[in-house]
């Protein structure tokens, strides 16, 4: 992708001479490409006007769509001029071995000197982490980007401004805490907590039921399986009329002596009827089951303890009718 040349306040001649050119990805697509360099030229106007945080944002989205070594290097002078120390050393190494894979020293020879000029000014922060506070599964993140456990009770290059830290285990509470980083040269270090167990669920009480066992389950699932089976004859009406309906404007790209003979649409609209019909039938079909069943399922569960209890207190409070009889024989 080509380059045009774009005058930067801090910038020397000779790295805008040889960011003009840049390599485009083979999978890259024509309108991918001419996005990105829209996005590009858009990018250095706005650092001619010192826009820097929507300017880099611009080169980014032109890197991620078209790569090139030259839109990188513009990128990390970017993050530079931004502010963002730790960003553009990374980069500018990054843009370094990159040339020098692509057997572009001169470009190699900028980048290193750019990324060697970064290094007394680096902001670095280290995270502490006991030995006795690295438990199972725990992962340690620095503005969401989980830092490798090797990297750990090391000054790490980071971006100076507000800086969030977190950590979280599997069992245990997320701990977090934000810092503000001051702009380098400067180093900080920030000791992790422990970190404090998730509450433990709390058991339910057992209480007396008044269904025996099964019982309410069967009839909650007897309902269960009854309604999924009136849903599936709701839709299976829904796919018979839409059978219909497509079988019937298909007749209307069909000729009337030969009902075989369609236009494409014609042929599409009937195989969507088609669908639609078998639809339909699976939905019939498995409804209906599903209904029956689940209607067995309630009416065949235990009645529970309570309904027992008042049929038989009903039975044992009934009115008696009888005839007793004494005599003597």
């Amino acid at each position: 992708m080509t380059r045009s040349i774009s005058s930067q306040v801090g910038a020397s001649l000779l790295l805008f001479l040889l960011l003009r050119a840049g390599s485009a990805a083979a999978d890259t697509t024509a309108s991918q490409r001419a996005t990105a360099e829209a996005l590009f030229q858009q990018a250095t106007q706005l650092m001619d006007e010192k826009h820097y945080a929507e300017a880099c944002e611009k080169l980014a989205g032109s890197q991620e769509l078209d790569p090139a070594l030259g839109t990188m290097l513009y990128l990390a002078d970017c993050y530079e001029h931004a502010g963002k120390s730790a960003s553009a050393w990374a980069l500018f190494h990054e843009a370094a071995d990159n040339a020098q894979r692509a057997n572009q020293p001169d470009r190699q020879r900028i980048a290193l000197e750019r990324a060697q000029s970064l290094e007394g000014r680096l902001s670095k922060l280290e995270v502490r982490v006991p030995a006795a506070r690295q438990v199972a599964g725990l992962e340690v993140l620095i503005n969401g980007t989980p830092v490798p456990r090797a990297s750990w009770n090391t000054a790490l290059p980071v971006d100076p401004g507000p800086t969030r830290l977190e950590a979280r285990a599997p069992g245990k509470k997320t701990w977090t805490t934000t810092l503000a980083v001051a702009t380098g040269p400067s180093s900080q270090a920030v000791e992790l907590q422990k970190l404090a167990d998730e509450p433990r669920p709390v058991s339910p009480v057992a209480t007396r039921t008044d269904a025996p066992h099964g019982s309410s389950a069967q009839r909650t699932a007897g309902w269960v399986v009854t309604a999924t089976g009136v849903i599936a004859l709701a839709a299976s009406s829904y796919f018979g009329y839409r059978a219909y309906s497509l079988n019937k404007k298909s007749k209307a790209e069909c000729r009337a002596d030969a009902p075989n003979a369609c236009t494409p649409d014609g042929v599409a609209l009937r195989e969507d009827a088609k669908t639609a019909g078998a639809l339909s039938t699976i939905g019939t079909v498995s409804g209906g089951l599903l209904v029956a069943a689940g209607i067995t399922l309630v009416a065949t569960a235990p009645a529970s303890v309570a309904a027992r209890d008042e049929r038989a207190a009903a039975r044992n409070t009934a009115p008696t009718f009888g005839v007793s009889l004494r005599g003597a024989w």
